[in-house]
């Protein structure tokens, strides 16, 4: 078995301060003493120091969820919902505001008067991954605390918890990054000093963020400031709630912000027609790519992978694409940036058929053919070891699938099709 010290050795130090934050007392002062239920309530309190700012009211979500999506989901997967109430999208700045972010799965946002406030806060249930209440925020049971980084000016938190802390694109690119939208909606974007990420190492969200004119200066992240007081502290609501529904706004924003970038004086030509290649990663690899991509090649496809390519160029990539083709994964995430209309075959494990791309297609219009993998690999049980499977791709379904999209290119546009290698 093959052992990676790098994260053995950050679970071992998370192992570490959890004890120590439950055994040794320091600072119990700074645990928070209650709960604010609600943001808007909050800043209704004369005092709080608090301001509340609805940017989209609440509405209700519908998405029609396939049965295959349904009945093949991982058992230990939440079933994607066909309809979610959202509840409103609102900014919420804090003065003298705390945050304090512990692991992947917490993050605490503080008033002035050491109470939670609960609706901007984040804690999942233990074996789940399902939001708890903010009365089971893990900061409640912790003893040790060190005193907090204080900042002179306005912080803007991106922090989203999951798969954003580990440098997961899919999480940045849809629960984090979106807050700046909500940001600027409010007019605040001008009165931040200080944004807060999660690392400054993950190359990705320090290129969009510099993209959009932030000074690397004004980038700061939690391994320098894990628990941190402000002069003002902007946080935002969740972008998903605690949902799977992605707002429409998030794409209508991203492609505002970055389309551009695809019209810059030299950018790369690409292919319209797109496989996305996982051969970059270390799991969840198609067995037979070189047959796929032999069949592929006949309608005109070329093979990227995503690794190899920088923002602006997966910008391009995904604005200019007639069709995309690829196995399930984070990267996939970059369909936000596809025209709306624009086919897209999903290539799924059989023991990992998630709906995230479902979503997404969804919202963006865009017809999705998804196509499951036969059953090659025994199931893993868990959500880490099912992800890892690599995949074996149905040919014949493949050249079904890809005749739809011939179908469908020719009665949109019969010229697009120009490039397409007769059959």
């Amino acid at each position: 078995m093959q052992l990676h010290l790098p994260n053995l050795y950050r679970r071992a130090r998370r192992f570490a301060k959890w004890k120590l934050r439950n055994l040794l007392p320091r600072h119990l002062h700074l645990r928070p003493a209650g709960v604010h239920a609600s943001s808007a309530g909050l800043a209704a309190r004369p005092g709080s120091g608090a301001t509340y700012t609805e940017v989209y009211p609440a509405y209700t979500s519908r998405l029609a969820v396939p049965d295959v999506f349904i009945k093949q989901a991982p058992a230990y997967f939440e079933p994607v919902a066909e309809q979610e109430a959202v509840a409103p999208a609102f900014v919420l700045s804090l003065r003298g505001g705390r945050l304090s972010v512990d692991n992947r799965n917490t993050l605490a946002i503080i008033a002035d008067d050491n109470r939670l406030v609960g609706d901007v806060s984040l804690q999942f249930a233990p074996g789940t991954l399902s939001v708890a209440p903010a009365a089971a925020n893990p900061i409640f049971g912790q003893r040790n605390f060190g005193k907090p980084l204080e900042i002179r000016g306005t912080v803007c938190s991106l922090l989203s918890g999951g798969g954003a802390e580990i440098g997961n694109y899919y999480h940045w690119l849809l629960d984090s990054l979106p807050r700046l939208h909500l940001v600027k909606e409010a007019g605040l974007w001008e009165s931040i000093d200080y944004f807060l990420i999660y690392n400054r190492d993950h190359r990705f969200a320090m290129e969009m963020l510099l993209a959009l004119g932030i000074r690397d200066e004004q980038i700061i992240d939690t391994r320098t400031a894990p628990h941190l007081r402000a002069q003002q502290l902007v946080v935002t609501s969740s972008v998903r709630g605690t949902g799977r529904h992605t707002p429409t706004w998030v794409s209508a924003f991203l492609k505002k912000e970055f389309w551009s970038l695809a019209q810059q004086p030299g950018s790369r030509p690409f292919s319209p027609f797109v496989y996305v290649s996982r051969r970059d990663a270390s799991f969840r690899r198609v067995r037979n790519e070189a047959e796929v991509e032999a069949l592929l090649s006949r309608y005109g496809f070329e093979s990227y992978a995503l690794a190899e390519l920088s923002f602006r160029e997966k910008v391009t990539l995904f604005a200019g694409a007639r069709a995309v083709v690829g196995p399930v994964g984070a990267g996939m995430a970059n369909i936000l940036f596809c025209r709306p209309g624009t086919p897209f075959i999903e290539f799924l494990p059989h023991n990992f058929v998630v709906a995230d791309n479902l979503d997404l297609t969804t919202r963006l219009h865009m017809p999705h053919y998804p196509l499951i993998s036969p059953p090659d690999t025994r199931p893993g049980g868990n959500a880490h070891a099912d992800r890892e499977n690599d995949l074996t791709v149905n040919l014949t379904a493949l050249h079904q699938a890809l005749g739809l999209v011939q179908a469908q290119l020719a009665a949109e546009a019969p010229s697009a099709l120009e490039t397409l290698v007769s059959q």
